[in-house]
């Protein structure tokens, strides 16, 4: 037992005073005079004893009464042992898009929200972080309002970093009870590698979940065939569960322009396809709705027209290949026989081909670097009896070299599915096929990335940064690789990775760039506007044309023009879709040490428990008022 003010214990010496007095009082004796006092000797003796009684019983409960009224303003308490030790509590409360689920019309991060404003004490500090924002040491009274706008946000914190970041929360002091609180639906996607926690720290997970879990997604869209007349939109739709048929439709700049449905597949992701008017400016909007997340029920889409890819093929050697590959509507192709003739127009290409040019010279050799240094691919295509030193002398700037010839017939059977060449081009692998051949090539000395490897795992052509390198002659007589169905992906992917080109759509936190035709002056600076929402994207002038960086901005999806560009464009930003599949982690995944608790209230009511104070000043109160009832039966009774 415990007391509130100890001090008032020295009272207790009082209780002296009544012994002393009862003492002094048994001393003191009065005779009475009698005319015959051996009459009244049996009833004086037994009068004396009742009197000596009635003494020590009063003087027993007085003393009783004072000492319980003495305790009772001393007030007295039990208490659980931690309840007198300083708490530190740190909350972490989940506000991904997964939260939007919904549960009794509201979604569960509203109740997780009025929950918390109903369990968390007026008094009780408190530090509390979400995945974007954070309150340190607050009352409840002083963040009130704010958490009950708390937006959604788009990056979900995993188990590891949300362990990490709530321990910074708390001060090093060892005499501290320390609690961190997760409150969160616990998604697969927030699982990672365990954490230590600190023995004096106290980790509970409160899993809240709706009952409903049904919800479907526009996954992601994609173009599948380009032509001049139209283009082939589809559009994945994923769901968690059977919905049946469900309408979508197809908005440009607000307008309506087509409407389907999409039916459940249970194997994988269902798919829509739009027909779209070719070489059409579109900013769309794919939509659905459902009960479930709201985030992923639009989809924001820009096709902007095509720039064309400038490719320059420099060589004496035919190069009809070329013109056949590059003689399309969306490449601007020009051949010349020497890099003389083109020496002024080099930073305008994207993509520049030295076709078997058997000699270079080595003034081209930092135009050729300072090209790549900006941005541009260049493949070279070596000839039968190249210089092969002057060639050295461009190729040691990326730490290759070409070799020895190697004069043995060989076959190409090696193709890099992985590498980024290819990254779009094959759906799936080919395992046969009719494997062109060489009948002799150059060996590649140094560090390099293979694309398509001989049957002896050299490589007929390899890359490092933007540099391509063909370790053989293309010439006919050489080679039939021009003939094999290999050429036409091949070149091609390098044309179109040579420049940036702008996406169907971007995803909000990653980092993404894009080349357009514009020459900026140095008063002009492009921005991206949506509504009354503006910035300036971090951007470079590489050549003729300039780079355009998004990656912590924007934070908002939706369709952003272009501002102060000669041509009209946009760009549309999504969310990532990580959110949307509903798949969570079982108590088994949290930390061994930890503690599952269903509901928030729950943990609040277990640290107010910890926190209880009992008072017993009453009951000693009461025990004064009974010694007070029993001196007031002992003066009544013995007399």
């Amino acid at each position: 037992m415990l007391f509130k003010y100890p001090q008032l214990l020295w009272s207790l010496w009082l209780l002296l005073i009544p012994i002393l007095i009862h003492l002094l009082q048994l001393r003191r004796f009065k005779p009475t005079p009698f005319t015959n006092v051996r009459l009244l000797q049996r009833v004086q003796a037994k009068s004396q004893k009742s009197q000596t009684l009635k003494r020590w019983l009063l003087l027993l409960t007085r003393m009783a009464l004072f000492t319980a009224l003495i305790i009772a303003f001393a007030q007295p308490f039990v208490a659980n042992p931690t309840a007198f030790k300083e708490q530190e509590i740190t909350i972490y409360l989940d506000n991904s898009f997964s939260m939007q689920a919904r549960q009794d019309n509201n979604s569960l991060l509203e109740n997780a929200i009025q929950e918390l404003i109903t369990a968390i004490p007026e008094d009780v500090s408190f530090s509390l972080f979400t995945n974007d924002s954070e309150f340190r040491e607050v009352t409840l009274g002083e963040i009130r309002n704010s958490m009950l706008q708390l937006p959604y946000a788009s990056n979900q914190l995993t188990l590891r970093e949300i362990i990490l970041k709530g321990q910074t929360f708390f001060n090093g002091r060892e005499d501290v009870l320390k609690k961190l609180i997760l409150i969160s639906d616990f998604q697969k996607s927030m699982e990672s590698d365990s954490v230590t926690v600190s023995e004096d720290t106290e980790l509970v997970y409160v899993p809240i979940r709706s009952e409903e879990l049904r919800n479907i997604a526009i996954d992601s869209a994609y173009i599948r065939t380009t032509s001049a007349s139209d283009n082939e939109l589809v559009i994945k739709i994923s769901a968690n569960t059977d919905f049946g048929s469900t309408p979508v439709s197809l908005y440009n700049r607000g307008d309506l322009i087509a409407k389907s449905a999409v039916t459940y597949s249970p194997s994988e992701s269902s798919e829509l396809v739009f027909s779209l008017p070719g070489r059409q400016f579109i900013e769309g909007v794919v939509s659905l709705s459902d009960s479930g997340l709201e985030y992923d029920n639009e989809l924001y889409f820009t096709i902007n027209t095509r720039e064309k890819i400038k490719v320059l093929a420099v060589g004496d050697s035919e190069g009809v290949f070329l013109n056949r590959l590059f003689g399309d509507d969306l490449t601007e192709f020009r051949n010349i026989r020497s890099l003389d003739q083109g020496i002024t127009s080099l930073n305008e290409q994207d993509l520049i081909i030295l076709n078997q040019v058997p000699r270079l010279p080595p003034a081209m050799k930092e135009s050729l670097r300072e090209f790549i240094k900006q941005g541009g691919s260049l493949l070279l295509i070596p000839s039968v009896n190249m210089n092969i030193s002057e060639f050295n002398l461009l190729l040691n700037s990326y730490g290759i070299s070409f070799g020895n010839k190697n004069e043995t017939p060989v076959e190409i059977t090696g193709i890099n599915y992985t590498h980024p060449l290819y990254s779009d081009v094959f759906e799936e692998r080919v395992d046969n096929f009719d494997y062109p051949k060489v009948q002799e090539h150059y060996r590649l000395n140094g560090r390099w990335s293979g694309i398509l490897t001989y049957a002896n795992e050299q490589p007929f052509l390899a890359s490092r940064d933007n540099l391509y390198v063909f370790t053989a002659s293309l010439d006919p007589g050489n080679s039939n690789f021009t003939s094999s169905p290999l050429i036409v992906p091949t070149l091609y992917a390098m044309a179109v990775r040579s420049r940036s080109l702008s996406e169907l759509y971007y995803l909000l936190g990653e980092n993404n760039s894009v080349d357009i035709s514009e020459v900026l002056e140095e008063d002009r600076i492009l921005s991206l506007k949506k509504e009354e929402l503006e910035f300036i994207p971090r951007q470079q002038l590489i050549g003729e044309k300039t780079r355009l960086w998004f990656d912590e901005i924007p934070t908002e999806p939706g369709i952003y023009s272009l501002e102060n560009a000669e041509t009209e464009k946009s760009f549309s930003f999504n969310h990532k879709r990580t959110e949307s599949q509903l798949n969570f982690l079982n108590n088994e995944s949290f930390h061994a040490a930890a503690k599952v608790n269903n509901s928030i209230s729950g943990v609040f009511q277990d640290i107010e428990s910890m926190r209880a104070v009992t008072s017993l000043w009453k009951w000693f109160v009461i025990l004064a008022l009974l010694f007070i009832l029993a001196e007031v039966i002992i003066q009544k009774a013995l007399k």
